[in-house]
């Protein structure tokens, strides 16, 4: 960048140039079409006839997209400025010297391209060969002597925020504890809730190779959790009562589970009022559909106490799975999505066609998992269909585990009606998540 800076100065004092402002829009690329506030920057200068004469060390300095350059020709020819460059002038108010600036963009975007291509080849070779890449230094790892090793104060808090995890404490424990050993993220940022427990989830601590985010193949490099903490980790950040959020008392039953009927998007409780009267309603935030709280509330409650007041209740929701059998499967089917990896260092499947099926792999073992987890969690619907009186036990049991119990059971859909329709139960739509 210095050396840009200073051939583009010596070209403005040869030829007697005063520079009024030298922009840079460092570690940017211009083939990505991602805003460049310096760029930016420069076009106002050039709209706005603040400048005579803009120098860049090369056009692909400048842009490396036909579209933008584009725009720098058209400013060019409406305001007379002109464009100087290290390797030469280009005049873009003639034929010619545009269609040279073309030329040259286009060079430049193949090579963007060829480059890329050269990189995804490079990419799903070292990952078929099981070596671990990064753009940044993952937390617990670093490099010596071109070796990848392991940072014993950072994997030993790691460790230890997954033993925490599996004793039952919150990731928000995890999270005090990295934070009281003075610990931060490779980037340089405090740990919180997603970030620890992406980590913990993060198969390359299993010593597994990831690409395009599906599962390879082995790594080269010292595991730091063990894939069997991993999958118990995965059972535990997985289960459904973890759905509900941990971080404050929820107040309301429906708010962040029902979606709108008009837009799916989510719907939150909200206080809303007319004419001196106030009450709460759920109210989409997209298309602010809404509807009155306690009546909604009423209607799902309802549906929810009826249901598992049946005889047949208790055998309907109360899971029986042969967890053994379960965990068995995954490791079978992780078995397989690791032997993609022998198919495509041999060629014959591609990467595209081993990520796709590394994906469907992946989804059928989460499912299995949650399985797990509904069974080794104690669900509150178990306590509620057990129950002699059903009514009595929804009305004393806490908001959280009502919430947990919505969740599980059903998807509430709140559905629009015509203007000045009154509130019927026909709209609040349940679908059953259980057969």
């Amino acid at each position: 960048m210095d050396r840009q800076i200073a051939d583009c100065q010596r070209i403005a004092d040869q030829r007697g140039w005063v520079v009024v402002e030298t922009i840079t829009d460092n570690d940017m690329s211009a083939s990505t079409g991602k805003p460049r506030p310096g760029y930016q920057r420069l076009l106002s200068l050039m709209r706005g006839r603040s400048v005579d004469a803009i120098v860049v060390w090369h056009v692909d300095r400048l842009t490396r997209r036909l579209v933008d350059l584009e725009e720098v020709i058209s400013i060019c020819e409406a305001t007379g400025v002109r464009l100087a460059t290290v390797t030469g002038d280009i005049d873009l108010g003639t034929d010619t010297g545009r269609m040279l600036a073309r030329i040259l963009a286009s060079v430049a975007r193949g090579e963007v391209e060829r480059k890329g291509v050269r990189q995804r080849r490079a990419n799903e070779q070292r990952a078929s060969a099981g070596r671990m890449g990064w753009t940044r230094r993952p937390f617990g790892y670093d490099r010596q002597d071109g070796e990848i090793v392991v940072v014993d104060l950072e994997a030993k808090a790691l460790e230890r925020a997954a033993e925490m995890v599996l004793a039952g404490d919150t990731l928000a424990a995890g999270v005090r504890m990295l934070d009281e050993q003075e610990l931060t993220t490779t980037a340089g940022k405090a740990w919180n809730v997603t970030s620890l427990r992406r980590a913990l989830l993060n198969p390359r601590y299993a010593g597994r190779v990831t690409y395009n985010g599906a599962d390879v193949t082995a790594g080269t490099w010292p595991v730091i959790l063990p894939t069997d903490v991993q999958e118990r980790l995965g059972e535990r950040l997985r289960d459904v009562q973890r759905r509900v959020q941990q971080g404050t008392d929820p107040k309301f039953l429906l708010s962040g589970l029902a979606r709108c009927g008009r837009c799916e998007a989510v719907m939150f409780a909200s206080p809303m009022g007319v004419q001196g009267k106030r009450w709460q309603a759920y109210r989409c935030t997209a298309c602010y559909l809404s509807r009155r709280l306690d009546l909604v509330d009423e209607v799902v409650e309802a549906v929810i106490v009826a249901r598992l007041s049946q005889p047949d209740a208790a055998a309907l929701f109360v899971e029986d799975e042969d967890v053994p059998a379960l965990r068995a499967e995954c490791a079978e089917l992780r078995t397989r999505r690791d032997d993609l990896a022998a198919l495509l260092a041999d060629g014959l499947l591609s990467a595209s066609a081993v990520r796709d099926r590394s994906q469907q792999l992946t989804s059928r073992i989460n499912d299995l998992e949650d399985r797990i987890s509904r069974v080794l969690g104690e669900s509150p619907i178990t306590a509620l269909a057990d129950s002699e009186d059903v009514l009595t036990a929804w009305e004393t049991m806490p908001l959280r585990d009502r919430k947990q119990v919505v969740d599980l059971l059903m998807a509430v859909t709140i559905l629009p009606a015509g203007k000045g329709h009154r509130f019927s139960p026909d709209q609040v739509q349940v679908d059953w998540r259980t057969a």
